[in-house]
């Protein structure tokens, strides 16, 4: 048997009646989530038989998280959380050792045994606002402003030892073994109970981070306005663990990311806090003194970064239509199911032109301006190369300035999605691997929507080639009840020579 009690959010200092403002502990709420459970594993002859505090696993977890949410001077949101975890069992297992058998006695011992940890934390951010009107002189007057945000928060987080010998949850026996070795054990008595016990260690740690985004507004052709990224975001992060006794800064973490359009630019890098050093035996390790203590940055550690592009029925008419202005041949051909900016996202851009498509049709009588049937496939194609710098740590460090040299990894994926009806869709997703100079693994799935259910296979092409068909009802309190899978094992496996 198992039960589980929750409680919605509220708010318990929150005025009846309500004059003014909310005060700041009004803002103060509040969850409870809570859980009972029950397990056994014996012989279906002996199930009723049993005890059910001796012979069944049991406890109950009560979990209540805290939080609030404030601004100080209008300016600085400060979100304050502390979460509270009580788990209560019906026996605890205490450990000693024998030294005339040499072997660790266990004794159970039943009765209630409450066992809790907390954690509280708390995270302050702000936005700083820049405006910069570019000189109609240099830059044309389609540019009316630049704008950029500045984000800085700055996060704490604390839980005590929950290890210490005051809360009982962890404990040691003396084990003399039989060449005469003393040793110390740490064990718990709760390490095989439901909801296992709180980890051993004190965490306390201050995390920075800044965040940027740059964007301009510009005129359009029809003297209305509209906003383009020009940096969607670059940011770094950074933290120092409190508890730590040796290496308590964290590398430095920097990313960046760019929305053109259709194009999307993505690129991450890490920089080590802490430089390499001979050890006694002349390996090198990583030690305990910065690269700022140097006079140097962090060292670089390695990056990755992502260029992707997606075209749909949409994006493919524009660039059409630019194709046929720049060979000089006439297209009057309004371009349908585009946005103003073009940015609609795959799924968006297939739901709309379906829709269009259905609305056209049923004011036209399903025909088109030549007496045809109107017919429409929407259709998505993604591209995206990816590229990785890393240190070759299987290559000679280069003494003098205590670097690894550096090697690349690429990578190329595509995929697509492709609606032949309104009750068909087909997916797949590829890749070329550049390492072993090959296809990647290979995937498509096709669904059929049958109204009450749905039927699909997948197709897995590659090193484990397999393919798998599922049929599920549409209706959500039957998905579990009524469905049918059949997966290819090994040895029945599709064979491709």
């Amino acid at each position: 048997p198992n039960l589980s009690i929750s409680l919605s959010r509220l708010y318990p200092f929150k005025r009846k009646r309500k004059v003014g403002k909310d005060r700041w502990y009004e803002k103060i709420a509040l969850t409870y989530t809570g859980t009972l459970s029950n397990s056994i594993s014996t012989k279906e002859d002996q199930l009723f038989k049993s005890n059910l505090i001796k012979d069944w696993k049991n406890g109950m977890k009560h979990s209540i998280p805290i939080s609030a949410s404030f601004s100080i001077f209008d300016y600085i949101n400060v979100t304050p959380s502390f979460n509270y975890t009580e788990r209560w069992y019906t026996n605890k297992i205490d450990q000693s050792w024998d030294d005339l058998t040499g072997t660790v006695v266990r004794d159970t011992t039943y009765g209630f045994n409450r066992v809790y940890n907390y954690n509280l934390s708390i995270s302050a951010n702000t936005k700083l606002y820049g405006f910069y009107k570019p000189s109609k002189a240099v830059f044309g007057d389609k540019i009316e402003m630049v704008r950029h945000v500045l984000t800085p928060s700055i996060s704490f987080s604390y839980a005590p030892d929950f290890s210490a010998s005051r809360y009982g949850y962890w404990k040691t026996y003396t084990k003399t073994d039989a060449d005469g070795n003393v040793s110390l054990v740490e064990y718990s008595p709760y390490a095989n109970s439901l909801y296992g016990v709180p980890s051993k260690g004190k965490t306390g740690s201050v995390s920075f981070d800044v965040s940027n985004n740059i964007e301009m507004k510009i005129k359009t052709d029809n003297d209305s306005t509209k906003k383009i990224s020009i940096i969607d975001e670059l940011g770094a992060s950074l933290s120092y663990n409190m508890a730590a006794k040796k290496q308590p800064w964290s590398n430095l973490s920097t990313r960046l990311r760019l929305k053109w359009g259709k194009v999307s630019f993505n690129m991450n890098a890490v920089f080590n806090t802490y430089a390499y050093e001979f050890d006694e035996n002349g390996n090198v390790v990583v030690g305990d003194r910065t690269e700022w203590s140097y006079g140097r940055f962090g060292r670089f550690q390695g990056m990755s970064k992502n260029l992707s592009y997606t075209f749909n029925n949409s994006s493919w008419k524009n660039i059409s239509k630019k194709i046929r202005k720049l060979l000089g041949k006439d297209d009057e051909e309004e371009v349908e199911g585009s946005d103003e900016d073009g940015e609609l996202s795959s799924d968006e851009e297939l739901t709309s032109e379906t829709e269009s498509s259905s609305s056209s049709s049923e004011s036209s009588g399903g025909l088109d301006a030549d007496g045809y049937m109107k017919f429409s496939m929407p259709w998505s194609f993604s591209v995206s190369y990816g590229i990785s710098m890393a240190e070759d740590r299987s290559a000679d460090i280069n003494v003098k300035s205590m670097r690894y040299p550096y090697k690349f990894t690429h990578n190329l994926n595509f995929s697509g999605n492709l609606k032949l009806t309104n009750n068909w869709n087909v997916n797949f997703s590829s890749g070329y691997d550049f390492t072993n100079h090959g296809i990647s693994m290979t995937t498509v799935n096709i669904d059929r929507d049958l109204h009450c259910f749905n039927i699909s296979c997948g197709l897995v092409f590659g090193t484990f080639t397999s393919y798998h068909i599922s049929m599920r009802a549409n209706a959500s309190t039957l998905t579990d009840a009524l469905k049918y899978d059949k997966r290819s094992s090994y040895s029945s496996a599709i064979r491709w020579y």
